[in-house]
């Protein structure tokens, strides 16, 4: 008798969880995600003093000659006044989330991205996406040239 208690004890423990889990809103898994140490440092890394100069020098004309002290100083200005910023963007990134992914999206966010595999694939999406915009660069600037004048043209209209 007391084996058969004992067993639907359990069994009862295993549908409570399962009931908490499955209950679980997307705020709370969207929560969850962000707050993953390898999502936490994906965040760090974009707001690195290396990527702060990267986005910034976009508006620096090509031709200026910055040294390699300045670029440093530059971004670790940047990077210290967005790191301020940065429990803001963890509330935005959770709200957002909940709103943009399903539940089925974010359990299976949290299942990947709590694993090693995953984990190292956010801490390097930064430096991946940098470098590539890096290389792109030249051709962004030249874009960014060509369109000007249809932007100035649809301001004054």
């Amino acid at each position: 008798m007391q084996r058969l208690l004992t067993s639907l004890a359990f069994a009862l423990a295993l549908v409570a969880f399962a009931g908490t889990a499955q209950a679980q809103s997307r705020l709370e898994l969207a929560r969850q995600y962000v707050q993953l140490p390898g999502v936490q440092k994906m965040m760090v890394e974009m707001f690195s003093p290396e990527t702060m100069y990267e986005q910034m020098k976009a508006s620096i004309p090509p031709n200026a000659k910055i040294s390699n002290s300045k670029k440093r100083r530059m971004g670790n200005v940047m990077s210290q006044a967005m790191m301020q910023l940065l429990p803001a963007f963890n509330k935005i990134m959770i709200k957002d989330a909940a709103r943009v992914f399903t539940k089925a999206e974010l359990k299976a966010m949290l299942a990947f991205y709590s694993t090693p595999e995953g984990s190292a694939i956010l801490s390097k999406s930064v430096t991946f996406s940098n470098r590539a915009l890096r290389q792109l660069a030249p051709q962004m600037q030249q874009m960014q040239q060509a369109v000007a004048p249809a932007i100035i043209k649809i301001l004054k209209d």
